[in-house]
């Protein structure tokens, strides 16, 4: 039976990368609507779980400090090493968090801690890609989700806290992409599903694996900051997002679509099964496709139509969209459910190999 657990911890790590049903109360947007966090920490009433990239946002800093100061047990996880190097700001403000009850912790452990995560009194999650800056709250593009799941709280708790302590686990929370544990499997995953393809993405490397994937997508559309790659984009320096969507299927989160980002870095996402969720994101993702003077839809080259060289930030060739077929829409719908059938297949059939290997031999 030594080859029963291993087996069976590499099949839940693959199906920890697949995504999970969950309702979202609420779509924090910036540069409109996100310093509305402040709110949510200034009602925690037992805990608040921190962990960002660089604070600077004097407003929340105070709200922590208030929360500390009222009996709340305050944790802060900070990045050590922050592009450029940290800001004399953000070293002043967690002295001031310090000082006045809040437990804080420059990790260092990775290239960046990139996390934008809060959780508060073990029941809601505020996730996605805004720093707590004055730019990030006000002029970055961005969202945060804010989520009311007690399990969900817990467990992403449990990764702020191990981050706080330096402890490191392999993570298979269902849903929950974790740099560097399963993250490349995730958005390998996403980006596999059938169907047009919304992104909203800071950065699009070569080096992630992941843009032929994209490209696989007979129309897609995004928006990015910065990109090596050659693909169809609009340009906006203001997207600080990591938004995609395909489908009913949702990826949010602080993980770009780049080596580091997957590889090396602490960052957390969500990849989720939510039709409404995913109708408000695509409906964002082409607002600010448009804004960058995109001019949808964004195709890909068939082997049929003469090629000319794909632009580089620059907007992307119109062509005529095709209206999606009923089997193709059937095909998004049943996705998740065939995808899990799959892997229950082969987890059964891993585990009566595993008992046929290990029978006892006459």
């Amino acid at each position: 039976m030594r080859f029963l657990t291993p087996a069976l911890l590499a099949a839940l790590l693959v199906l920890a990368a697949s995504p999970i049903r969950l309702e979202v109360n609420t779509v924090l947007v910036s540069p409109v609507n996100t310093t509305k966090i402040v709110d949510y920490v200034k009602g925690a009433k037992q805990s608040v779980y921190v962990e960002v990239y660089v604070l600077t946002y004097k407003p929340l800093a105070d709200a922590l400090v208030e929360a500390a100061k009222r009996g709340v047990d305050v944790y802060v996880v900070l990045s050590a090493k922050v592009y450029g190097g940290v800001p004399q700001q953000a070293k002043e403000i967690a002295s001031y968090m310090e000082s006045n009850g809040v437990k804080v912790r420059w990790n260092g452990d990775f290239p960046n801690v990139h996390t934008k995560l809060y959780v508060i009194d073990n029941k809601t999650v505020i996730i996605g890609n805004i720093n707590p800056t004055a730019s990030g709250f006000g002029k970055n593009k961005g969202v945060m989700l804010v989520i009311h799941n007690a399990t969900l709280a817990r467990q992403l708790a449990t990764i702020i806290l191990n981050d706080y302590r330096g402890v490191y686990p392999r993570y298979n929370y269902p849903g929950v992409l974790v740099s560097p544990v399963n993250s490349q499997d995730g958005l390998e995953w996403i980006l596999s599903q059938p169907g047009e393809l919304y992104i909203a993405m800071e950065q699009i490397y070569t080096d992630s694996g992941l843009v032929p994937l994209i490209l696989q997508h007979p129309t897609y559309y995004a928006v990015v900051a910065r990109t090596d790659a050659d693909i169809n984009t609009a340009v906006d320096d203001n997207i600080v997002a990591k938004i995609i969507v395909v489908g009913d299927y949702v990826y949010v989160g602080s993980i770009n679509i780049g080596y580091y980002s997957i590889q090396r870095n602490r960052e957390v996402g969500l990849l989720i099964h939510n039709p409404q969720l995913a109708q408000r994101l695509k409906a964002l993702v082409l607002q600010w496709y448009r804004e960058a003077g995109g001019k949808p839809p964004a195709t890909t080259q068939t082997a049929t139509t003469p090629a000319s060289p794909p632009a580089t930030r620059t907007q992307p060739t119109t062509t005529a969209a095709a209206q999606p077929t009923t089997a193709t829409a059937a095909a998004r719908g049943g996705g998740y459910g065939l995808h899990i059938l799959i892997w229950v297949v082969i987890i059964i059939a891993a585990v009566l190999f595993v008992l046929w290997m290990n029978r006892k031999r006459p």
